[in-house]
This record gives structure tokens, C-alpha cells and sequence, in this order.
């Protein structure tokens, strides 16, 4: 059995991402300095990134949680620092996905996403809208187990016709459990991982991605 489809992550995996611009954004309005110090970096999106609660009240929480005053202006700022912390588009993620896609592999998407963000990606021409998939769309997150077969079900295969690219090691490790090939990403050899998969008939598991 051939893998079919390769899931690729967005954030440090289609392009570098931080959360720096957001930090330097809070560090100059808190009106707390040492609950920001202990605090940062352990807000959790998680409710955005689901879809439960809207932009606004996520940048509510946010300010709350980090002793920023409300203000009018803050939904504006805290959207343009969030943009701001889309960096380089990595050169070898692209190569990669164009070298499955002359092989017959199809690739995908699945991200932990910010809804703001949603169309950062940049990969249309190597993974067309109906095979973006984003945990607000899907109310889940990695690495919840339903969220793979979330995607299995609407790709309509089998798991083990799947990889699944992540910079994230809890990730990928959930996705093996599942008997996803899994892989995690390093820009250097992403290429050579993905093309060397796409010839073999049924690739050994990863041991990198937990088994």
C-alpha cells in the first residue's frame, strides 16, 4: 500500500512563525510587568483556535490574562502584531510538496490556526481549498487523535495511505500511534525524507515520530 496523501503543518513547517511581535506588543502596554515575565508565553488560543469564541473576546482574554488595559484600539494591534509574526516562507517545504506532487501524492494541510491567519499559508497551486484543513473548522486540536481521522474520513482513506509532516514531536507521535507515517520537520531534510517515502511501497513507521 502507497502513501496517498501527505499532511503538512503551517506554522514552523510552511513558514517560520513567533509570537515575539505579540510579547513586545503586551511588554509596552501591561500595566503588570512582573505578571507578564511569569505569565509569558502561557496564554492559550486554544478556544480561538477551536472556533469556540470569537477574535474579540480572545483579545480580551489576552489582555486580562496578561494586565493590559482595555482600550479600543487593542483588537487592531494585537491582529497586526499576530501578522506580524508570519515569517519566511520555507523554500524546501515548497520543493517538497512539489516533488510529491509529481509523484501522484496529494498534499494537505492540517494546522493548529489563529482564523486571522487563515490565509497565510500561500500553497494553492500544491494544495487546493478543500484539502486546507484548520482546527476551527474542525473544533479540534493536534494532538487529539480525532482530529486525524477527522481528516482521514474526508480525505477517504486509510491511514496508513497517510504522512504527516509537524515540527512538533507530541504531533507527529500521535499521528503514529494511528499508523500515520510520521515525520518531523527539519527544513535540511525534509526533501529527501518525503521523496524517499514516496518510492516506497509501505514505509517502515518513523521511529522519530514515537514508534
Amino acid at each position: 500500500m502507497r502513501i496517498k496523501y501527505c499532511i503538512w503543518d503551517v506554522g514552523n513547517v510552511v513558514y517560520g512563525y513567533s509570537l515575539d511581535p505579540l510579547h513586545r506588543w503586551v511588554a509596552e502596554r501591561t500595566e503588570k510587568p512582573e505578571m507578564f515575565a511569569e505569565r509569558k508565553g502561557k496564554f492559550s488560543f486554544n478556544d480561538y483556535m477551536t472556533g469556540r469564541i470569537s477574535f474579540a473576546e480572545m483579545c480580551r482574554n489576552l489582555g486580562s490574562f496578561y494586565g493590559v488595559p482595555e482600550e479600543q484600539g487593542n483588537a487592531a494591534a494585537i491582529n497586526r502584531a499576530l501578522f506580524r509574526g508570519v515569517g519566511s516562507y520555507y523554500q524546501e517545504t515548497r520543493q517538497a510538496m512539489a516533488a510529491l506532487k509529481s509523484k501522484g501524492i496529494q498534499n494537505c494541510l492540517l494546522s493548529n490556526a489563529l482564523p486571522v491567519l487563515s490565509d497565510t499559508a500561500g500553497v494553492d497551486e500544491f494544495v487546493p481549498k478543500e484539502r486546507q484543513f484548520a482546527s476551527y473548522d474542525l473544533g479540534l486540536l493536534k494532538p487529539d487523535p480525532a482530529i486525524y481521522e477527522a481528516v482521514r474520513r474526508r480525505l477517504g482513506c486509510t491511514f496508513a495511505e497517510m504522512m504527516f509532516v509537524d515540527d512538533k514531536p507530541k504531533n507527529v507521535q500521535a499521528a503514529v500511534r494511528l499508523d500515520i507515517y510520521g515525520i518531523i520537520f527539519n527544513p535540511q531534510t525534509i526533501l529527501a525524507e518525503v521523496s524517499r517515502v514516496a518510492r516506497e511501497e509501505r514505509p517502515i513507521i518513523n521511529s522519530r515520530g514515537g514508534r
